[in-house]
């Protein structure tokens, strides 16, 4: 039992180290914010590699046109603004009016700016290339301004008619979401009797947000009401893998396919934000197939998106008409845990050492979160740090009668500490006398020593969910409160060179130390110590890369344990220590 402290701390430092060298930031050849060399990646002309070329039209078959030739229309609702193209009637871009770029809050959040193929763009399979392909020609658009709705009428390149209709939600109504796009298409056959051509779906593309240096929000998803499908960047990319484990070759292009069970939605997004095509049941049919590419965004850096197809059900006519919602927003839990389907999953809550996951206590900890700003948005412009403030005090008032007995129990070992040390010399080279000994002291004085294992077995899952949840928690981002500009950030108050100086975390290292000097620990001795010690040195490390809520919430964290520490008293403090006495025999 003396050794479970040192247990405990080779644990927890073992893992912090860990996780740092998961999540240590990896340089991006180009910022985020570099608009100029984005825009020239994404310039009109510009093919990537992973979609094939439109083969050389038959004769009377519909041609392609250019970017700079086609016509836009533009709706809006308050929450979104949409760029259509005639360009194959699809979404050219989005700009998510509530959503700023930058801490500056000028520039608004645009989805798939420097694409150069559409959000929900249709494509076609080329017989000769056995290639997806989209579809790049000429479709007439007739704008109802009212409804906020529009119609695209065009062929496909073999000459099948397209009709497809696109409106926007107010969000007014209870259940209507206003980042949601009501989408249709339906594909009739150029010839009576002609089974129609089938049509894929674009998700679009997102950028890169600055707070994922690894890149590993960048993905997209499907989901078959049981399974999610995940397909991340580093499948484009040559790996050598982890000494040979999981080496591959870079792909052109990932396929997947979901048979019997049809995916329900299939989305692409980013550590913030998502766009999710999620098809009515009636549409899915009995298959659906996706294949994710990557997007050019600079010669060194890619995004991606999905090419997804569902085997819809054929009319009576031998149409065939695709119907659902695409949303195109942020990631905010209370918004795309109401969407149906388990859209939820979007929030890609990452799994420590791979296969921990905290998904569950990740939610209950947003909601909870949610919940708590609710009551605070009176507070103003610091609503949100306010709201973590007070989750901590709860969580505290949670956990505090279990601290409390954790610490209680700790100033009562500590009044035997000279007899735990008198027993450690005695029996230095017999362990198993000790423990033996040890636990005759404890019962003989009724100490017990697992006191103070529950506390740490609680904190340990909120501090790892809050770990995970703060990392995608878009409610957080451009949210500021005392000297920090942004919650879902690093609070970095200045730089030296290029090393930016955060202060939250060297608050957090010092609280922790504080905290830790005002806990008793009679049974560990200079090594445990030491170690413990350490800890409060490596999780600052590991916390000063990551959003700011999180050593905000651990610094609050530390003042209150320090504040608890100074309020308990020993119950036990005139107890005298005497000799364990031996049992009289029976009889």
């Amino acid at each position: 039992m003396d050794r479970k402290n040192l247990f405990l701390g080779l644990g927890c430092v073992s893992l912090a180290l860990f996780l740092y060298v998961l999540n240590a930031p990896k340089p991006v050849p180009v910022a985020p914010g570099d608009r100029k060399v984005l825009e020239a990646a994404a310039a009109p002309g510009k093919v990537a590699p992973s979609v094939a070329a439109p083969v050389a039209p038959a004769p009377g078959a519909v041609v392609a046109i250019n970017p700079a030739d086609a016509k836009r229309v533009t709706l809006e609702n308050g929450f979104v603004k949409v760029t259509f193209t005639s360009r194959g009637g699809a979404i050219e871009k989005v700009e998510l009016l509530k959503q700023f770029a930058d801490t500056e809050r000028k520039a608004k959040v645009v989805f798939n700016d420097n694409n150069q193929d559409s959000a929900l763009a249709l494509g076609v399979r080329n017989t000769l290339t056995n290639k997806v392909e989209p579809v790049y020609s000429d479709f007439t658009a007739t704008v109802d301004e009212k409804a906020r709705a529009v119609t695209f009428t065009g062929k496909l390149p073999d000459g099948t008619r397209v009709i497809r209709q696109f409106s926007l939600n107010l969000g007014e109504k209870e259940g209507e979401e206003p980042y949601a796009i009501r989408f249709s298409t339906k594909v009739v056959p150029p010839t009576p009797g002609v089974a129609a051509s089938r049509v894929w779906h674009a998700t679009g593309c997102w950028g890169f947000t600055t707070g994922d240096t690894a890149n590993q929000y960048i993905s997209v998803l499907a989901h078959d009401g049981d399974d999610l499908t995940r397909v991340g960047t580093d499948v484009f990319k040559d790996s050598s893998g982890f000494f040979g484990l999981g080496a591959h070759k870079a792909e052109v292009e990932h396929p997947a396919a979901a048979v019997g069970k049809p995916y329900q939605w299939v989305s692409s997004g980013n550590q913030f934000f998502a766009s999710i095509i999620h098809v009515d049941a009636a549409s899915r049919g009995t298959r659906a197939e996706l294949l994710a590419r990557p997007v050019d965004l600079t010669k060194d850096t890619h995004g991606i998106q999905a090419f997804a197809y569902w085997d819809s059900p054929v009319a009576g006519d031998a149409s065939i008409t695709t119907e659902g919602n695409f949303f195109v927003g942020p990631k905010e839990y209370a918004r795309v845990s109401a969407l149906a389907d388990g859209q939820v999953a979007v929030l890609q809550f990452s799994k420590i050492l791979g296969f921990i996951s905290f998904g569950a206590i990740c939610k209950l900890l947003l909601a909870c979160l949610g919940g708590v700003h609710a009551l605070l948005t009176w507070t103003g412009g610091w609503s949100w740090g306010w709201a973590i403030v007070i989750l901590t005090v709860l969580i505290k008032v949670i956990t505090w009668p279990l601290t409390a007995a954790q610490q209680r129990s700790a100033l009562k070992m500590q009044q035997f500490a000279g007899p735990m040390k008198d027993l450690r010399e005695k029996y230095k080279d017999n362990s198993e006398k000790l423990n033996k000994e040890m636990m005759k002291l404890y019962q003989e004085h009724k100490i017990n020593p697992f006191a103070g294992c529950l506390p740490i077995l609680i904190q340990i899952p909120v501090f790892f969910g809050l770990y995970t949840a703060f990392q995608t928690t878009v409610e957080l981002r451009l949210e500021s409160f005392l000297w920090i500009h942004d919650l879902a950030a690093p609070d970095t108050v200045f730089h030296i060179g290029s090393f930016g100086v955060n202060i939250l975390p060297v608050l957090m290292g010092v609280t922790m130390w504080i905290s830790m000097k005002m806990t008793p620990n009679p049974s560990a001795d200079d090594t445990q110590k030491t170690i413990m010690y350490t800890m409060a040195l490596v999780f600052p490390v590991i916390c000063y890369s990551l959003p700011a809520a999180l050593p905000l919430y651990m610094t609050v964290q530390n003042l209150l344990t320090i504040l608890q520490a100074k309020l308990t008293k020993n119950p036990t403090a005139e107890v005298v220590v005497v000799e364990a006495r031996p049992k009289k025999a029976k009889g």
